[in-house]
């Protein structure tokens, strides 16, 4: 059985073996994920090679229920305390 080895390239940054790409504002140079995004140039880059993007779920909007359907549902469950406190417990 053999190993599969990962060979990653150098950051020419930091100095750290991980997986760079070679940065658009100073060619020259590959770059890690960390070295990028923090890059004090960062704000002038006109296309970082490697971003953050993250995603947000929209927030549950409370579902509002009509007051036939509160009425309802309160005296369903009314009936469901009533019958188990005349259940005789063990």
């Amino acid at each position: 059985m053999s190993a599969l080895t990962i060979y990653w390239e150098r950051c020419d940054v930091c100095g750290y073996y991980r997986p760079v790409k070679q940065c658009t504002l100073f060619q020259n140079l590959l770059v890690d994920a960390v070295c990028c995004i923090s890059c004090p140039k960062r704000s002038e880059c006109p296309r970082p090679v490697w971003r953050v993007e993250a995603v947000l779920e929209k927030p549950a909007q409370p579902r509002l229920a009509s007051p036939e359907e509160r009425r309802r549902l309160l005296m369903e469950l009314l009936g469901k305390l009533s019958s188990e406190s005349r259940t005789p417990s063990a």
